[in-house]
């Protein structure tokens, strides 16, 4: 069986003469497919793309046009993995085509430019592939070649596009905009002035999707194992997924029941509480743990897990310290995106997301539910418990205290203990 080696699809997705709808399209059924194939061990090949397809017939039974759609999807894969080199390879297909993992590659002179100045400041790589995409896509809608000739009025011509006819997100139109004005004042040194007024993407407030306790109950009942402490620890200390799976061994301070969040969103640590019921458990992965680094210890192929730029010219060996040891270490070493090394990395997000998600279903629970709602979970239960709202702030890592204020609305009870009128008749 021959497995395709296409780890840049959606880079040469989001850079094809499709019509944009077509993209998406084919983007969602590509991302179904890759998904899985990990989840049930296959490659990507004619034989599991088959197989993928009569299941997904089976499971969804959708009308012709929607399953030609599906082989259209599939057929665009296979074709430019051909043209772009595909090969058979050894390795499981979450490591091939994993794209939260894969480094975005330039594919002329001006994107060569972006990427070198993002790197030099030391941006992350998700900020990366968000700020290159946005720049492509706005250079395929203003017609243009080159991004030393980007103008203010093209700028706001492209943010009414994105409010207007693809009825974004107030947040996806914002990061478009910071994408855009970085790249052409940093990068192409253009004197943009004023962008004046554009139509504003609607800011739509979503109330957090929270479980009761009851309902926590009966998720946690549903995981066992490794995925069941990522499940308790999420819940227990209010993290963000990438948060979760970022901890390191020495963020634990078991002593003082606590642990320490490094660089969270907006670059800041804070501390979380770590429940004195999982200690237990805590040591006994810290077991597992140790005994896969000191497997990776005798090989000479693995260069240590990988740190921030500074603290690797530093400290140069850190990266083969214990304390620097990620806490949830993946089973694959895989291919570094930026220096090519290979290592072994943490567990990737979609790992953790897709265990959440089947636990929800196996649990019977009638709600969107994914990691994050464990985080809401968190906030929701300590303000119902009576905790001050400036140290669920704090906890969360928030910068505003408006941001945290949205759990008020989804509060068992809100506000003042106020009932329901009909409750009083």
């Amino acid at each position: 069986m021959k497995i395709i080696h296409f780890p840049r699809w959606k880079e040469v997705l989001d850079a094809s003469e499709l019509p944009e709808r077509v993209r998406e399209g084919y983007t969602v059924t590509l991302r179904w497919y890759l998904s899985w194939c990990w989840q049930h061990s296959q490659g990507s090949s004619v034989e599991s793309a088959r197989a993928f397809v009569a299941w997904a017939a089976e499971e969804k039974q959708p009308n012709e046009w929607v399953l030609e759609r599906w082989r259209e999807a599939i057929n665009w894969f296979f074709k430019n993995a051909k043209k772009q080199g595909g090969f058979p390879a050894s390795t499981n297909a979450r490591g091939l085509n994993d794209t939260d993992a894969e480094r975005i590659e330039a594919i002329n002179e001006d994107e060569r430019k972006i990427l070198s100045v993002m790197r030099r400041r030391g941006m992350a790589l998700k900020t990366e592939r968000s700020y290159l995409r946005h720049y492509r896509s706005f250079m395929r809608k203003a017609g243009a070649k080159r991004g030393v000739g980007i103008e203010a009025s093209d700028l706001k011509t492209y943010l009414n596009y994105l409010a207007m006819e693809r009825a974004v997100a107030s947040s996806t139109q914002k990061q478009a905009l910071n994408a855009l004005v970085f790249i052409a004042e940093q990068v192409f040194e253009c004197e943009l002035g004023e962008i004046g007024d554009f139509v504003r993407a609607k800011n739509r407030k979503k109330i957090p999707v929270v479980m009761s306790k009851a309902e926590l109950r009966r998720f946690f009942t549903a995981l066992s194992g490794q995925k069941l402490l990522m499940a308790h620890l999420q819940y227990a200390a209010g993290l963000r997924v990438s948060e979760l799976l970022r901890l390191r061994v020495q963020d634990f301070d078991i002593e003082r029941n606590q642990l320490v969040v490094r660089c969270g969103k907006g670059g800041k640590d804070r501390v979380a509480p770590l429940s004195e019921r999982l200690i237990g458990d805590v040591h006994e992965h810290l077991k597992s743990v140790r005994k896969l680094f000191e497997e990776d210890m005798g090989r000479a192929d693995l260069v240590g897990v990988y740190l921030p730029e500074a603290l690797a010219r530093k400290h140069l060996n850190a990266g083969k310290d214990w304390r620097w040891q990620w806490f949830w270490p993946s089973r694959e070493i895989s291919q570094d995106p930026r220096s090519g090394v290979r290592r072994r990395h943490h567990v990737l997000e979609g790992v953790c997301q897709e265990a959440v998600r089947q636990a929800a279903k196996r649990a019977g629970l009638n709600k969107r539910v994914t990691s994050h709602t464990l985080r809401h979970s968190f906030a929701t239960h300590l303000l119902e418990d009576g905790v001050d709202i400036r140290t669920v702030q704090d906890l969360l890592g928030h910068k505003s205290v408006e941001t945290t204020q949205i759990y008020l609305h989804v509060m068992q009870k809100p506000g003042a203990g106020v009932r329901s009128p009909l409750d009083t008749l």
